[in-house]
């Protein structure tokens, strides 16, 4: 339960600026930002509720992974596919969007390892 509440306030805290940054669009007149920043808060709301994967001591590293990677691909992914942020209007579009996300995601997945191993360092130390 506590990986739950964790989860909850992450990505309500990611997401949060992206709701913002939607409101001001829509008080600004500038509707066709509003979508684009609320499928980015949609973004930042599940990476903040799948972050908390990397705690669960109980699963493997490959374990933690191979979900992270599951929940990406059902959350994420068809967010960012049907959200309209990338328009998706052929075959080519949809293997560019997804080799987009994949190349994205093991670059996050790759700063983010070495962050986290970097601190784990500094902490033992």
């Amino acid at each position: 339960m506590q990986f739950v509440k964790k989860g909850f306030v992450r990505s309500f805290l990611w997401s949060l600026p992206f709701a913002i940054l939607a409101l001001y669009q829509g008080w600004s007149g500038n509707t066709g930002a509003v979508h684009g920043m609320l499928v980015y808060a949609g973004v930042a709301f599940f990476l903040g509720l799948t972050s908390v994967i990397y705690e669960v001591k109980q699963w493997s590293f490959k374990k933690q992974i191979f979900i992270h990677w599951s929940v990406m691909h059902v959350t994420i992914l068809p967010l960012l596919w049907f959200g309209g942020a990338t328009p998706v209007t052929s075959l080519q579009d949809a293997v560019r969007l997804y080799l987009n996300f994949t190349l994205s995601g093991l670059i996050l997945f790759t700063v983010s390892y070495f962050i986290i191993r970097m601190r784990r360092q500094v902490k033992a130390s």
